[in-house]
């Protein structure tokens, strides 16, 4: 079910937010992205539908049919998540601004998962584009397209190890890593500080913990003189240190990646 869309017009026209637009847009002057030439963005811009604006906390989409879209978080933080039959939930993936999610619903046609806003957001909504013709018009997006998902198992492929063969302190370090390095890249990372909205139930949800080995993994760190989260903020005391008890594989390599 794709929740964006639901509700008066009155609602939706509160949830919208000017929109900005491809040309314009400051997340594709960062590094990070790879550079579209001007047949490229003006092929993503008319695949813009709109702009939506959400609350920390909003349902953004559900599980089901997907409705012909994908997204772009245009700003703030989300996460990618899967219900279990137990009403468990397992976070899957923080999503950070230019992350795009549902590439592979134009391949398979239904949301597997659901994406929830951690902090407020903005979403650029998108008409899912054709992968026939990207491998015959844009064989440049296709090629960053296919690098960008491959990118992206790669790092859930580590992701999934460090869960199944380490500790809870172990786990909550190298989840700060890998949002630390991705926030580096983004140029959001200062004097090895930067943005940790996540509370307890998402760092619970994200690797498998209770909440109370939340707590004793983060006490653990702090007093090992590793790293502490505060504020909203996330502080490395030591990231050499922090790498070797985390066992932390850097993503090295980063390839460009695809934004819509």
């Amino acid at each position: 079910m794709e929740q964006t869309s639901e509700g008066s017009e009155a609602t939706t026209a509160r949830r919208r937010t000017p929109d900005v637009a491809c040309q314009d847009c400051i997340l594709r002057r960062s590094r990070i992205f790879k550079p579209l030439d001007d047949a490229e963005l003006s092929y993503v811009a008319k695949l813009k539908d709109r702009q939506i604006l959400r609350p920390a906390g909003a349902r953004l989409l559900g599980a089901g049919p997907a409705g012909g879209f994908i997204y772009t978080l245009h700003a703030g933080w989300a996460f990618r998540s899967i219900r279990l039959n137990d009403g468990s939930r397992q976070i899957v993936e923080f999503l950070l601004p230019g992350d795009v999610f549902g590439l592979h619903v134009a391949m398979l046609g239904n949301w597997d998962y659901d994406v929830t806003a951690l902090t407020p957001v903005v979403l650029c909504r998108l008409k899912a584009p054709s992968l026939d013709e990207l491998c015959t018009r844009f064989p440049s997006l296709n090629r960053a397209l296919i690098h960008t998902l491959a990118e992206d198992k790669r790092r859930a492929d580590s992701r999934l190890a460090v869960l199944g063969r380490t500790l809870g302190p172990q786990r909550i370090a190298y989840l700060m890593l890998e949002l630390a390095e991705r926030l580096e890249e983004a140029g959001e990372l200062q004097e090895d500080c930067c943005d940790f909205p996540l509370r307890r139930r998402h760092l619970a949800d994200a690797t498998g913990l209770s909440g109370t080995h939340v707590n004793r993994s983060l006490a653990e760190l702090r007093e090992r003189r590793l790293a502490h989260v505060e504020g909203g903020r996330l502080t490395i005391l030591d990231r050499d240190q922090l790498i070797g008890f985390a066992g932390y594989s850097s993503l090295a390599q980063r390839i460009q990646r695809l934004i819509l």
